[in-house]
């Protein structure tokens, strides 16, 4: 069970999303599967931020494609509005730093996600690019998603990277667009995926459903042929399979 659960942008139910803290917090509890969003910043840093802006993250309406890395570091980004001051300390975290912390877990593995923002702003081709530069030697234990086509298809080009695309709608053109590109991973929001007596296209990528937060939801997932499932509650779950797993025992 512990593979088929992705720690959705860390542990955000008690930690600022996508902050180093909380992917660390995930990995050390056993996480074989994270996922993060990746903006990059307007002289071209790659963070961690699912949102183009700053507003959530750090109380400040900045939008990450206009603004330099060095204004943002100042920032604390401990998502004051949830936390308040208790992760007052953290900033925002740079891609390097998560490579270099995925490093650290070499059987774990990471949906990287490449924003929609970010690639209107600088280009699928450069995003992707400087992406993978970025993730280095960590590359290996990564797989890249986007919504968006564009930016998959170059990933294919320049590596042999998995990739992963996330579906926008549940519709013929997805259908085309997914047979076209191939990817390893179809990502569905768990509102856009077909009544359950619609069958799941079948192909050679395997199904992820996000987000999803309680485990008879999951096991009701698996079931309908969903290979992952992303989640906001990792640690938590993982800890009731595990008290699971003892009880059988």
């Amino acid at each position: 069970m512990k593979a088929l659960l992705i720690g959705h942008r860390g542990e955000p139910e008690h930690y600022p999303e996508n902050s180093l803290a909380g992917f660390r917090a995930v990995l050390d509890a056993g996480a074989r599967y994270i996922e993060t969003d990746v903006q990059i910043t307007a002289d071209r840093v790659a963070i961690l931020s699912h949102d183009p802006t700053l507003l959530k993250i750090t109380g400040h309406e900045l939008a990450i494609t206009e603004t330099d890395y060095g204004v943002m570091r100042e920032l604390p980004a401990g998502y004051p509005s949830r936390f308040g001051e208790r992760f007052r300390d953290l900033r925002i975290a740079r891609l390097d730093e998560f490579a270099a912390l995925l490093q650290q877990y070499p059987q774990a593995r990471a949906f990287v996600e490449v924003k929609h923002a970010s690639i209107k702003s600088h280009g699928a081709a450069c995003v992707i690019d400087l992406v993978l530069e970025v993730l280095g030697d960590s590359r290996s234990q990564c797989i890249i998603i986007s919504f968006e086509p564009e930016a998959l298809v170059h990933v294919r080009e320049v590596s042999s990277l998995p990739i992963g695309w996330v579906l926008p709608e549940w519709s013929a053109n997805s259908r085309t667009v997914a047979d076209d590109v191939v990817p390893e991973y179809l990502f569905c929001n768990r509102k856009r995926l077909p009544p359950e007596t619609e069958p799941l296209w079948p192909g050679p990528w395997q199904w992820v459903a996000y987000t999803v937060n309680e485990a008879d939801e999951v096991r009701a997932f698996q079931a309908r042929g969903i290979d992952l499932v992303e989640t906001n509650v990792i640690t938590r779950l993982l800890a009731e399979y595990k008290a699971g797993d003892t009880d059988r025992g």
